[in-house]
């Protein structure tokens, strides 16, 4: 992969992982397709992916987001799963007893899987409600006492995508970022989230097309509702400065929300939101902490024509706050993680990638980041296909972690006991802090789409 191309493969493979969505369904049984030599179908667009080069029923697959239940009983983990012969694909949220990484439950819509890559999970601090949020443009609220979907939120059109999401510390607002550039926060009505109202609503980061978007073979191809689907991820790829909200984090003691992403951060050109809480229509940011956009390497990332180059502006990818609210550390495309004391709103620690003989931004690049609740380490996981662990206190870099390709999620167990990731190479691991000794690892097992299991409630 060319190194100017490299920042946006994860982007152009979600994308394409949505393609298998729209193919249309063969015709029912006692209808026939015309003949090929009386109704030619026209050639696949050049960004239909090949068929998956896979052996005979040997899956592959990745995980984009994991998350602990509070009382740390239970991960739920989102994966992505392929397959050569059969369902092709499948995008399911599973969850794990946290303790030995054995499969307890799938949560998936009824009848059928989710039709989009879920790309963010949260419990809410009581643990009964899971979040799920992805690139089908909806929200899925649980509720896992009674394995019941609760309510589904709506985003494709617009606004697109979701990228985050997180429940308030008192468990009553649900933050949502996306695609878009925005932020939203819904407040539910009485105990559960089956009644909802959107309190707020705001612009946190935009950008701007590179040209207009191609339109694609008008017959043969895709179904009309499958084309315009496609047509809106399209979109969204293809932008110079991609306006998206990566990251929410909520202040544990309920002072401040924080917000980040890639873009044009609106009214600071650069940095992660602070905004107070409880917000109103007019709040102001209480900060906004800078930093990130100054290690990138613009020519590297650089898209578009040789003869009129387009420099994205992609800072940051991922927020965490510690569990007294005292630190918020940050990951980015500048190879850095940096810690900020939120109650100066100063950096403290800027965290250095290591190096590697393979190239800054194919390395360097980090995707998620996570805080031990004891604020003793910091881990972050991203291109460089390792996680990497420092100690806050004094910055010192403490393990490089090894896995066998890019890093997409990380984060602490409540106790503090363990540390897991998970991202491209097909697996979610898990490591005793301290000794950073593997504790086990799992693995999507491929589902008879057939005989889809139904959610348990969890105890």
């Amino acid at each position: 992969m060319k190194v100017k191309t490299v920042s946006f493969a994860l982007l152009v493979f979600l994308a394409l992982s949505t393609w298998q969505l729209c193919i249309p369904a063969p015709p029912p049984m006692g209808e026939t397709m015309p003949p090929e030599k009386e109704k030619p179908v026209p050639k696949a667009p050049i960004i239909a992916p090949p068929a998956p080069q896979l052996e005979e029923g040997i899956p592959t697959g990745e995980f984009f987001s994991v998350a602990f239940r509070p009382d740390g009983r239970y991960l739920a983990v989102s994966a992505r799963w392929s397959a050569r012969f059969g369902a092709h694909e499948q995008r399911t949220v599973n969850i794990l007893d946290a303790r030995t990484g054995k499969v307890v439950a799938y949560y998936l819509p009824p009848v059928r899987f989710y039709e989009g890559i879920q790309l963010a999970l949260s419990f809410s601090p009581d643990g009964r409600f899971l979040a799920v949020g992805g690139l089908d443009g909806r929200v899925y609220l649980w509720d896992t006492k009674t394995a019941n979907l609760l309510r589904t939120l709506n985003f494709m059109s617009p606004p697109g995508p979701v990228e985050t999401l997180a429940f308030s510390p008192d468990g009553k607002l649900l933050a949502i970022g996306g695609r878009d550039g925005r932020l939203r926060i819904y407040q539910r009505t009485g105990n559960d989230w089956s009644q909802l109202s959107l309190i707020f609503n705001r612009e946190i980061v935009k950008g701007d097309l590179t040209e207009p978007t191609p339109k694609l073979p008008g017959k043969g191809i895709l179904t009309p509702k499958g084309r315009e689907e496609l047509e809106k991820i399209i979109a969204a790829l293809r932008l110079k400065n991609p306006p998206f909200v990566k990251a929410v984090a909520f202040d544990p003691k309920g002072r401040w929300i924080a917000v980040a992403g890639t873009g044009i951060v609106v009214g600071a050109k650069e940095g992660i939101v602070i905004l107070p809480l409880p917000l109103k229509r007019n709040s102001r940011p209480i900060a906004v902490l800078k930093g990130h956009s100054k290690g990138v390497d613009l020519k590297s990332l650089v898209v578009g024509t040789a003869a009129e180059p387009k420099p994205p502006v992609p800072w940051v990818n991922d927020l965490a706050v510690s569990r007294d609210g005292r630190y918020l550390i940050s990951a980015g495309w500048d190879g850095t993680v940096r810690v900020w004391d939120m109650t100066t709103f100063k950096q403290i620690r800027k965290l250095d990638s290591p190096k590697t003989p393979t190239g800054r931004v194919a390395t360097r690049i980090y995707n998620a980041c996570a805080i031990s609740p004891d604020n003793r380490y910091v881990a972050a996981g991203g291109f460089g296909s390792r996680v990497d662990v420092w100690e806050l206190a004094t910055g010192r870099l403490v393990k490089s972690i090894l896995v066998d390709n890019i890093v997409e999620t990380v984060a602490f167990s409540p106790d503090g006991r363990t540390l897991v990731a998970g991202g491209w190479d097909g697996y979610v691991r898990a490591w005793q802090v301290g000794s950073w000794r593997l504790l086990w690892q799992y693995t999507h097992t491929f589902l008879d789409q057939r005989e889809i299991p139904k959610p348990i409630p969890l105890r």
